[in-house]
């Protein structure tokens, strides 16, 4: 039933007489509810409006951010904040440039801000967890890091997972950082940074030949000095002679002014 069926059936069930008085009332009470509706949808517009620029403001903020330009992504990240303080990505940009320009204790509550307007954020948790891996906070990154893969609509959870591997191993937990990157590379067989730290415990528990299968892949899509240089080392162990040479040639023309590249140039 309509408002205004509404409000007609209440005056005819009264049994009102003054029709007059009635049909007046009707016009009255339904020009209420429409100016009603009317400010309800001028205020979501308003509403969208704001969340609008906040959400530009930190697209460039993010930019800025990735160019390494803080002063100008920390105005940028302030401004979306202020124009709507309910918009939690602001403030994990804030969180990301204040932690960049050491100031730590500012940064860890833009984060916290972030996640107490967005709880279910994984780009949020994700960086509040790389920022307290950084600070040697390990075991609560970690738990960050598995909030974040907690959400079946976040769209990388390999990076959580691989950033979660990583953490673990600064406190030299390798049975948990092989789980969390064996997971990351489920999810996304050819990351990279994933492949290679798995790769390196498996070869330092003296299984090359597995640690050639987990870095494969990888080699061949994401060539990098670091995991040509281990896929040197795998052949080595191996006594692939042939792999040994092609990947060596490889890091020469690619990288030949990496550390790597002057491993080789030594003889090691």
């Amino acid at each position: 039933m309509s408002m205004t069926s509404f409000i007609r059936s209440f005056f005819l069930a009264s049994g009102h007489k003054k029709l007059g008085f009635a049909q007046s009332s009707l016009i009255v009470l339904a020009s209420i509810f429409v100016v009603g509706c009317a400010s309800q949808q001028q205020q979501e517009a308003a509403d969208r409006n704001l969340r609008d620029r906040a959400r530009s403001h930190t697209d460039l903020g993010a930019a800025y951010y990735q160019q390494k330009q803080l002063d100008i992504a920390l105005e940028e990240f302030s401004l979306a904040a202020k124009i709507d303080p309910g918009y939690g990505l602001a403030y994990n940009g804030l969180g990301l440039v204040n932690a960049a320009l050491g100031r730590d204790d500012l940064a860890e509550k833009n984060f916290m801000k972030a996640l107490q307007i967005e709880p279910g954020n994984s780009e949020s948790h994700n960086n509040f967890g790389s920022f307290l891996c950084s600070r040697n906070r390990i075991d609560e990154s970690i738990k960050e890091f598995m909030a974040a893969v907690k959400n079946p609509l976040y769209v990388t959870p390999a990076i959580a997972y691989t950033n979660a591997g990583i953490c673990a191993l600064r406190k030299q937990d390798v049975a948990n950082a092989e789980i969390y990157l064996q997971k990351a590379l489920e999810l996304e067989p050819l990351t990279s940074v994933a492949a290679y730290q798995l790769a390196l415990i498996q070869f330092n528990r003296n299984d090359a030949a597995k640690a050639k299968v987990t870095l494969q892949n990888a080699v061949l899509s994401q060539p990098t000095p670091e995991n040509l240089w281990l896929s040197i080392l795998i052949a080595r162990k191996l006594g692939a002679k042939n792999d040994e040479a092609s990947y060596a040639l490889q890091l020469r023309r690619q990288y030949p002014n990496s550390e790597q590249a002057k491993l080789l140039a030594s003889g090691m």
